[in-house]
């Protein structure tokens, strides 16, 4: 049945709000064929808004987007890359496929077809070509592409290229972007850090994209699309969205069940019970998270769940029995592992829901 609150997966045109300055901002990039960094908390909307700026655009712009997320080698992203391009032809399979072969010098492309969905698409055939073969084929092609129609290549989660260490792929990939010609690059990811670190001063991709920090959506926004379909108040919009901590996907979740409930008379207990819902729907998961930590790590994870900022003074670290140095021991841990962030002085748990349970235990 049809929800306008999806929460779990990419929102289509029709459920899709609350983003028009930047959808602009992509827009007034992309017409220069200029390149820009979108980044920002996991949970915030990045893959929907690329995603409707393609399909808002697909007659505009050759759009390719490709998800490296689940990249764990460099012929990995190469065959991302080919795949992203194969399937991106807007013709018919045959004509898509005839196409692809006089741009391909050694990939080969062939009709698979998905099994459970049944929709066909197109596969490269790599066999033995190494990721030098499968980089230029695929270098060679967008460019030859790109003298005919302007290209917009979108990589989501593109810090997963800091991961490999055979190869320095932001460096590998600066001469392509630095040269090239009606193409726009956008690179979206969540883990800041390790994102931005790729184009910090002195780092390869240095100055090669505008940085944009994706915002939540603002409470106005909000409630002017939920009362579309929910008899909700703008007191209650300001309620979810503080429990929600601005996290899109939070928000979403417990607009969803206001929705599917039929909820016609919104409190603010209501919602805590629709929260409650959620937190215990992923008592599970988020058991096997917290048990895989250290007990000095739980400690940290606790404190952070709770204070956010100043936990290191003598009543904190006396209340949880642990140490200075230990607690920035265990802090440093859990932020290499992202299961904390930092904002200026302020730690937080980026999955929101974790960070309402961790505060529970």
């Amino acid at each position: 049945m049809f929800s306008p609150f999806p929460y779990d997966k990419i929102s289509d045109n029709k459920c899709f709000f609350g983003r028009d300055k930047e959808l602009k901002e992509l827009e007034k990039t992309v017409k220069y064929s200029n390149n820009i960094l979108i980044h920002s908390k996991r949970r915030m909307g990045k893959s929907s808004l690329i995603s409707n700026f393609i399909e808002k655009h697909f007659k505009d712009y050759l759009c390719i987007y490709v998800d490296i997320f689940d990249m764990t080698s460099k012929e990995d992203f190469a065959y991302s890359l080919l795949k992203a391009l194969s399937n991106s032809q807007e013709s018919d399979l045959k004509a898509a496929i005839k196409t692809l072969t006089s741009l391909f010098k050694r990939v080969r492309v062939e009709p698979t077809i998905d099994p459970t969905t049944l929709k066909y698409s197109i596969k490269p055939v790599i066999a033995t070509l190494s990721f030098e073969q499968m980089m230029e084929d695929f270098f060679n092609s967008l460019n030859e592409l790109a003298k005919t129609k302007q290209i917009v290549l979108a990589i989501d989660e593109f810090q997963q290229v800091a991961t490999i260490k055979d190869i320095k792929l932001d460096a590998y990939l600066r001469t392509f972007i630095q040269n090239r010609k009606n193409i726009s690059y956008i690179f979206l990811g969540s883990k800041r850090h390790l994102l931005t670190s790729l184009f910090e001063y002195k780092a390869p991709l240095y100055e090669l994209a505008n940085h944009f920090e994706l915002q939540a959506l603002k409470v106005a926004d909000i409630y002017d699309y939920s009362k579309k379909y929910l008899k909700v108040s703008k007191e209650n919009i300001n309620y979810i969205y503080e429990k929600a901590n601005g996290e899109t996907k939070l928000i979403q979740n417990l607009l969803h069940l206001l929705y599917v409930y039929k909820v016609q008379n919104i409190t603010e207990e209501n919602i805590d019970e629709l929260l409650n819902e959620i937190i215990s729907s992923k008592e599970a998961s988020f058991r096997i998270i917290y048990d895989s930590l250290n007990n000095n790590q739980k400690i940290a994870l606790k404190i952070v769940g709770k204070y956010k900022s100043g936990f290191f003074v003598s009543e904190v670290l006396s209340e949880y029995n642990i140490k200075k140095q230990t607690l920035q021991s265990s802090i440093n841990s859990l932020f290499a592992k992202e299961f904390i962030d930092k904002d200026a002085d302020k730690y937080f748990i980026p999955d929101r829901s974790l960070e309402l349970w961790i505060e529970r235990i």
